[in-house]
This record gives structure tokens, C-alpha cells and sequence, in this order.
């Protein structure tokens, strides 16, 4: 095997390891769907199979990089799934949906980040549904395995906090730089609260809290008994109560098999009429009405278009979000002041007074046209820097399409003129700017 290929396979079993722990911190939900959503004559357990759907979300992360991609990939996975656990019928469809997410959950593994978050969670899962399973009948024979995962829980957020603060404070993506008589202390430390969490799980905690409690009624009888004689009253005996009868159980009748390919062909049918209607109505709606409905669907179009990141090393030196508070609120100001106009707000090209203005308006309208193509706008870089990384993003389409397309209009005038509009005060001739509005089709 190849370095390449075992570095490949690293990789991927690092990923997978995240996806595995995610899964097990919120184990409590899984075995509430397991035993209350899935059939009795399932194959195998369906919470079981989570981490298998999360295994094939990271070995096709390369494949499916793109979220429309990976959510078309995901759905079979996830329904397969669903239908293992409870067959055909209505209790599928949240199992479906769950197996869905752990399948996506894996092609965007790379990304996940915020585990101290997802611990916390996970935790506060624990607490809550020790509590509740103990108390609910059906639930009771889950508590073992929950006590254990819950301590297994313990120490990975202990293990990952301690990694992560040696890391921060040593300024350092690789642990194995420490001196190695940090790395024994810091292991010794950690061991000891393992061996803590292992003691108190395993029941320590429980009989040493029963110990100290039957010591304390102990001595506090004693003196009672000594100060004023008196004797312990003899228990109550408990009468049992007379079992209720039980109703005899009705036989169902099984539909046939004809009767339940005809049901299966009707829901299908009707699925697919219903999802026909609902793509030409939002279509319909696309194209004949504007505003804040036609803003949202192109942003889910640039979400769905959108490339999940590549795969990056620990450390990365730059920014890219820049945050001012100034401009926020200056934003927002100007908002305020354009929706309280008389008439709305107007962006149009007749109503701006200036040829600055003019020209503010084609670089916002032409860059809104990239971003509603696909483009992914970066904040972070100046016009100049865009529009090269515009140029770049259009090769490369170009490329994956493996057709030249028509021409595409250089935007290197656009920008000339939009630093001069930014930094200087000279004017430009209405007719220059109205010429450069028909070449780039604004």
C-alpha cells in the first residue's frame, strides 16, 4: 500500500471517529427511536447501522462535493436504512430522516467543528435520560448501556479538552512537540480522572454514599435509643393487590401481497404528483415575483451550488470574516432610511443621481449576478482581487462544463471606474457608463 493511500485512510478514519462520537453522545435519542419507532421483525438493530451510514458519507465526500450532490446521495442511503428499521409504515419516516443526516453528517465531516459544544450537549442528553429511563418501563433495560456510553462520553470530552488546551496553549497543531515530562504529567492527570469517572460509574460513588448514609442513621439511632428509650416501631405489613384481569388479544388479519403493492403504487404515485405540483408552483412563483421570495431561493440555489471545503491542515493564518461595527450599524441605518421612503425602495439605474452612484450600482448588480450564477462573494477581498478570483471561478466552470460557452465580458473597466468612484471625485459621462451597462447585460 502506497503512502498516499495510507494517508488516505487516516484521513478517513479520522473523520469517521468524529461521526462515531457524534453518534454516541446523543445514543439516548437513538435508543428512544429504536425501541418505541422500529419493528419487531427487523434484521438488525437500526441504531447500530448510524455509524455504518456515516463510514459511507466520508468514503464518498471526495465524489459528492457539492451540497445538491450530497443530499441526492444521502436520500437513498438514509431511506434504505429507515425501511430496514420499521418497514412500510409511518414510523420509517422519522428513522428515514435520521439516517439521512448521519449520512450527510459524514460527506461534510471535514468541516465539523465546535466538538466542545456537541460534549456539552451530549452530556446534558445523559443527565436527562439517565433520569427518564429510569422511570419508564420500556426504557429500563437501556440504563446499563447508557451508563457505560455516558462514561465513555466523560472521558473523550476529557481527553479532547485536555488536547485542546495543550495545543492552544503551546501554540502547536502536533502534541507530540511537548517535552515528554509534560506529556507523562499531563497523562498521569488525565488517567486519574478517568480512573474516577470508571469508579463512579461502575457503582463506587452509589455504595460509598449508602455506606455513609447507613452510618449516620446508625449513630443517630444509637442516641435516640440512649437519650430516650424508645424502641423502633415494627413495619407495616403490606397487603398485595389483586391482579387485574387482562382482555383477551384480538388476531389481526394481514393484508395480502397484491393489496400491499397496490397501496405501495398509490402513496408513489401520489408522492410524485404531489412533489410535480409543488416544483411548478415554486418555479411558477420564481419567475413572476421578485423581492424577498426570489432573494431566498437564490440563496438556496447558491447553497445547493456550493463546494464543501477542501481538506486543510490544524493551523490557518487568515481571516475571512471581517466584522466593523461602524459599517454594521451605518448598514443598517441606511436600511432603516430607504424602507421608510415614500414609494419604498427604489435601486434602480434611473433613480441614481450620480455617475458614482452609477457606478456603484453596476458593480453591486454585476457582482449579485456571479453570486446568483454560483459565484461564493468573499468579503475579505478588494474589487480589484474579485474580480480575479471571478475570472478564475468562470475558468473553472468552464473546464468542469468541457465547453467554452459564449464569451464572457472582462470586467477589468468596471473595476478601473469603480476605484475611481471609490477614491476619486471625477466625474464620468453618462454615455460611457450607459454602453458598459448593455455589455455587461445589467
Amino acid at each position: 500500500m502506497s503512502t498516499d493511500s495510507v494517508k488516505r485512510l487516516q484521513v478517513s478514519l479520522k473523520l469517521w471517529s468524529a461521526c462515531f462520537i457524534v453518534w454516541l453522545l446523543f445514543l439516548p435519542f437513538w435508543v428512544l427511536a429504536e425501541v418505541y419507532l422500529t419493528s419487531e421483525q427487523k434484521l438488525f438493530p437500526w441504531l447500530y447501522i448510524l455509524p455504518f451510514l456515516s463510514l459511507a458519507g466520508v468514503l464518498l465526500r471526495n465524489i459528492c462535493r457539492r451540497r445538491w450532490k450530497q443530499l441526492l446521495a444521502s436520500l437513498p442511503l438514509g431511506a434504505a436504512a429507515g425501511l430496514l428499521g420499521a418497514g412500510w409504515s409511518i414510523n420509517a419516516l422519522p428513522l428515514v430522516a435520521v439516517s439521512v443526516l448521519f449520512a450527510y453528517l459524514g460527506m461534510n465531516a471535514p468541516s465539523m467543528d465546535q466538538r466542545m459544544r456537541a460534549y456539552v450537549a451530549g452530556l446534558t442528553v445523559y443527565f436527562a435520560a439517565t433520569i427518564i429511563f429510569a422511570r419508564v418501563s420500556d426504557l429500563q433495560p437501556s440504563l446499563k448501556l447508557l451508563t457505560w456510553s455516558g462514561s465513555l462520553c466523560l472521558v473523550l470530552a476529557l481527553f479532547d479538552s485536555n488536547i485542546s488546551f495543550l495545543r492552544y496553549s503551546t501554540f502547536s497543531a502536533d502534541s507530540e512537540r511537548l517535552p515528554s515530562d509534560m506529556r507523562r504529567h499531563n497523562r498521569v492527570f488525565v488517567l486519574l480522572f478517568v480512573a474516577v469517572a470508571a469508579a463512579l460509574a461502575a457503582g463506587a460513588g452509589k455504595a460509598i454514599g449508602t455506606l455513609l448514609w447507613n452510618a449516620v442513621r446508625q449513630i443517630i439511632g444509637g442516641l435516640i435509643r440512649l437519650l430516650f428509650g424508645s424502641e423502633e416501631a415494627p413495619p407495616l405489613e403490606t397487603v398485595p393487590q389483586a391482579a387485574l384481569p387482562k382482555l383477551p388479544k384480538t388476531q389481526g388479519h394481514e393484508p395480502g401481497l397484491l393489496s400491499m403493492i397496490m397501496e405501495i403504487i398509490f402513496y408513489g404515485i401520489g408522492a410524485a404528483v404531489m412533489l410535480l405540483l409543488l416544483y411548478l408552483g415554486l418555479r411558477w412563483l420564481y419567475r413572476n415575483t421578485g423581492g424577498i421570495f426570489r432573494r431566498a431561493i437564490d440563496a438556496l440555489l447558491t447553497m445547493l451550488r456550493r463546494e464543501a471545503p477542501q481538506e486543510h491542515a490544524a493551523f490557518q493564518d487568515e481571516e475571512e470574516n471581517i466584522f466593523a461595527w461602524e459599517k454594521t450599524i451605518q448598514g443598517l441605518r441606511e436600511y432603516w432610511l430607504n424602507r421608510l421612503k415614500p414609494g419604498g425602495r427604489r435601486d434602480r439605474w434611473e433613480t441614481m443621481n450620480s455617475s458614482h452612484e452609477r457606478i456603484r450600482w453596476l458593480y453591486r448588480h454585476w457582482l449579485g449576478a456571479k453570486q446568483a450564477e454560483g459565484y461564493e462573494v468573499k468579503g475579505f477581498l478588494t474589487p480589484s482581487e474579485t474580480g480575479e478570483d471571478v475570472a478564475e471561478w468562470t475558468e473553472s466552470r468552464r473546464q468542469l462544463r468541457k465547453s467554452s460557452g459564449g464569451s464572457e465580458v472582462s470586467p477589468d473597466e468596471l473595476l478601473q471606474l469603480y476605484n475611481q468612484a471609490r477614491y476619486g471625485k471625477d466625474e464620468v459621462a453618462g454615455k460611457d457608463l450607459n454602453q458598459l451597462k448593455k455589455q455587461l447585460e445589467l
